[in-house]
């Protein structure tokens, strides 16, 4: 999305040009200076950042601007041969106060901040200052002697949830606890397997029983987790991507 504002540099912000066209004005013989009506909606596209490496970072905007923002995140892994536009970017959108975006695995970044004045009480649209930040800072979450079938999902299919909040897991270590479930209702040997699917959101635990015959049978099991994660990202009121605290 190309940039569809002008910087004023009397003011040093970024606003949104006039309604007004050059046929607006029938007498140019005293006109002086330019006083136009902005109009309802400014963007601005930023330079393309460039995290170094192909990661998982949590991009943080902070938007000094007159009205709430929305943000459009641009992201993919490589760049054109001019170095400053991405390759087929993929895009995720965001609103104010209501979206919230797990890490995401890329190395450029570019971002569309965009200015709706949705009433007439609203002020002019105009940016003042944006401020980004690629962050890839991981914080470890462990939760002990967890009973599968406590967890949403169906059994041996298990969708992991922790007692607090938790945006992308990088990393996922599952133990197993042998002293539990260690015969079934008939008293019959169970070994539990577990897969881990930290692709799904939430991450899901496939667990099995490899001591039955095909060994697919489904079962529950008790677990210690320990995830390495990004902190979750949340838009606040005004637009801003920021992380979210615990």
């Amino acid at each position: 999305m190309a940039s569809n504002g002008y910087f004023d540099q009397t003011s040093g912000t970024y606003k949104a040009l006039p309604t007004e066209t050059w046929a607006s004005y029938t007498n140019w013989s005293t006109f002086t200076s330019w006083a136009g009506t902005p109009s309802d909606t400014v963007t601005f596209s930023t330079e393309m950042f460039d995290g170094g490496k192909i990661d998982y970072f949590n991009p943080t905007v902070l938007v000094n601007a007159s009205i709430p923002v929305d943000i459009t995140i641009n992201y993919g892994n490589t760049a054109d041969s001019s170095g400053g536009a991405i390759d087929s970017p993929s895009s995720v959108a965001v609103v104010p106060n209501t979206a919230t975006v797990a890490g995401i695995l890329a190395r450029y970044f570019q971002f569309d901040i965009t200015l709706n004045r949705d009433s007439a009480t609203q002020a002019d649209p105009e940016i003042f200052a944006i401020d980004v930040n690629l962050s890839n800072q991981l914080k470890q979450v462990q939760q002990s002697d967890l009973d599968t079938s406590t967890l949403a999902g169906s059994v041996g299919a298990r969708q992991l949830s922790f007692n607090v909040q938790t945006g992308k897991i990088v990393n996922l270590l599952i133990q197993v606890h042998s002293n539990t479930l260690n015969e079934d209702s008939a008293g019959d040997s169970v070994t539990p397997m577990v897969f881990v699917d930290k692709t799904s959101s939430p991450a899901v635990l496939n667990i099995f029983n490899i001591d039955t015959y095909g060994k697919r049978t489904r079962i529950d099991c008790v677990v210690d987790v320990q995830a390495t994660t990004l902190p979750l990202l949340q838009t606040d009121v005004d637009g801003n991507l920021v992380e979210v605290n615990d």
